[in-house]
């Protein structure tokens, strides 16, 4: 009776037409185009891509294009760095890195003019704080960056599989 209830309702489970990514697969991910001053930042996420690929859905990657069954491409086209919290004296506490990017999936074979598999523009953020030091404001900066591309790279991997 709750099957027919929820099948006549038209309410359908998640990633059930197709789009869940099955572990064994390949995914082909060259660098980014960088559209930033932060040259980093690409190598970045494309590392994040390929941890969370393997992590969540155990999707190796491919060692050429033409071997991978998901082929990334895109641009990081935002890097911005600004401050969200301030201290009673009126000093930076804390800063907000966000990181925006232009992402196309496609499956192996799919023709360069076929409707990509996935398309869309994903952003994520992370908060770090004000340091005492250039060098360990830096390095809270690198810090941000890793968990802000781990971050777009656990959306982009939610997003496929939701195909919203």
């Amino acid at each position: 009776m709750l099957v027919l209830l929820l099948a006549g309702c038209g309410y359908r489970f998640t990633a059930d037409n197709g789009s869940r990514l099955t572990a064994g697969q390949t995914v082909w991910v060259p660098y980014l185009k960088n559209a930033t001053v932060y040259a980093n930042a690409s190598v970045e996420l494309k590392r994040a891509l390929f941890e969370q690929f393997a992590e969540q859905r155990n999707i190796l990657p491919a060692a050429t294009p033409e071997q991978g069954d998901l082929i990334l491409e895109g641009a990081l086209i935002g890097y911005s760095t600004n401050v969200v919290s301030y201290s009673a004296a009126d000093t930076a506490m804390q800063y907000r890195l966000t990181i925006t990017a232009d992402i196309t999936v496609r499956r192996r074979g799919d023709a360069k003019d076929a409707k990509p598999f996935w398309k869309g523009t994903l952003s994520a953020w992370q908060d770090y704080p004000v340091s005492a030091t250039v060098e360990l404001q830096r390095s809270s900066e690198n810090a941000a960056l890793a968990v802000a591309s781990r971050k777009l790279a656990q959306q982009l991997i939610w997003q496929m599989e939701q195909s919203y």
